[in-house]
C-alpha cells in the first residue's frame, strides 16, 4: 500500500488521518481475504528506510509515493483455527481515571 503525501487535504498538513485512513482500508482487505479463505501476512520490513529504497527502485515507484504497509496473500496449506482467548472486560476497562 503506497502513500503520497502530496495528495494530503489542505487543511490536514501535519496529522496522521492519511495513515490512519490506510491502515482501516488495510484492515478491510484483510477482512476480505479472511473471508475468502486467503490467508494474510502484514510485512513490516517494506517499510523500512534502506528496503523501501531498493523497493521503490524495483517497482519504478515515483519519487513522492512511499510504501506505507504491505501484506502477502496465500491460501494456507492447511485450515488454520485460532483459539479465541478472552480477557476480562476489568482488566482493560476503566472509570473515571486509570487504575489497577
Amino acid at each position: 500500500m503506497l502513500y503520497d503525501p502530496s495528495r494530503r487535504a489542505p487543511a490536514s498538513e501535519g496529522d496522521f488521518l492519511g495513515i490512519l485512513s490506510l491502515g482501516c482500508a488495510m484492515e478491510n482487505m484483510w477482512l476480505m481475504a479472511n473471508s475468502l479463505g486467503i490467508g494474510v501476512h502484514i510485512v513490516s520490513s517494506l517499510s523500512g528506510k534502506k528496503v523501501a529504497t531498493e523497493i521503490a527502485k524495483l517497482l519504478d515507484l515515483p519519487d513522492n509515493f512511499s510504501i506505507a504497509f504491505s501484506m502477502r496473500l496465500g491460501y494456507p496449506v492447511t485450515p488454520v483455527h485460532y483459539l479465541r482467548v478472552r480477557r476480562d472486560r476489568d482488566d482493560f476497562v476503566h472509570h473515571n481515571g486509570f487504575r489497577k
